[in-house]
């Protein structure tokens, strides 16, 4: 049998890996020192409501709230986000009960309709007017036709979560 003998060498020479430990902890400093001042503390509510419990209080200095409502339409969901208020409809129509009624001063209408391929699909935004094709062809039937005027940004969220 042939034995097998074992050497024993160094992981790089000593000065390499010095070397290599100052450039590992100057990355790792400088990676800290970068993350650390745009930190932002989250915290969430521990509420008896179990309407708020377990969601977001604030993120840095931002506040939210949430409704405490009777309405079933409006329990839970976002009251206001810093500055920003939510408000929501209580309709007896389904197509726009528990939708979104206005987002600041900004207010939002909805279609009660007829046609199935617009009811309940956001009429306006502000001033912005919103109508959809009718049409026998099933492709387009309830596709945008048209947005004549501006929505912000921050809302056009709200077009594609129809």
């Amino acid at each position: 049998m042939k034995n097998l003998q074992l050497t024993q060498r160094g992981f790089f020479m000593p000065y390499v890996r010095g070397l290599m430990v100052i450039a590992l902890s100057t990355f790792l400093l400088s990676v800290k020192a970068q993350s650390s001042g745009s930190d932002k503390r989250i915290e969430y509510y521990n509420s008896i409501f179990p309407s708020e419990n377990g969601k977001v209080k604030s993120i840095g200095d931002t506040k939210f709230e949430y409704y405490n409502s009777i309405f079933p339409s409006e329990n839970g969901k976002v009251k206001s986000i810093g500055d920003t208020k939510f408000e929501y409809y209580n309709s007896i129509f389904p197509s726009e009960n528990g939708k979104i009624k206005s987002v600041g001063d900004i207010r939002i209408e909805y279609y009660n309709s007829i046609f199935p391929s617009e009811n309940g699909k956001i009429k306006s935004i502000g001033d912005a007017k919103i109508t959809y094709y009718n049409s026998v062809i099933k492709s387009e039937n309830g596709k945008i036709k048209s947005i004549d005027g501006y929505i912000p940004e921050n809302l056009l969220f709200l077009l594609y979560n129809q």
